[in-house]
């Protein structure tokens, strides 16, 4: 994480990109070089966040977890 001190802090992996488009790209291009794409997903980890009252990197990591138990 490049600011662990920034509670609204997300990193937008294959991962949490997978998880958030609800698709396996496997070796596909998730075009996470694009600034928009990028934020785009960040700000949708943000929002479910506030919607639960936590913040967005547990939820980030929450997802991922269930994520991988469901491979």
């Amino acid at each position: 994480m490049a600011d662990p001190k920034n509670e609204h802090a997300v990193v937008i992996d294959r991962h949490a990109h997978d998880i958030a488009v609800r698709e396996i790209y496997g070796q596909r291009d998730r075009g996470l070089g694009a600034a928009g794409r990028y934020n785009v997903l960040a700000d949708c980890y943000r929002a479910a966040a506030k919607e639960i009252g936590e913040i967005p990197s547990k939820v980030q990591a929450v997802t991922w977890v269930a994520h991988i138990e469901r491979k």
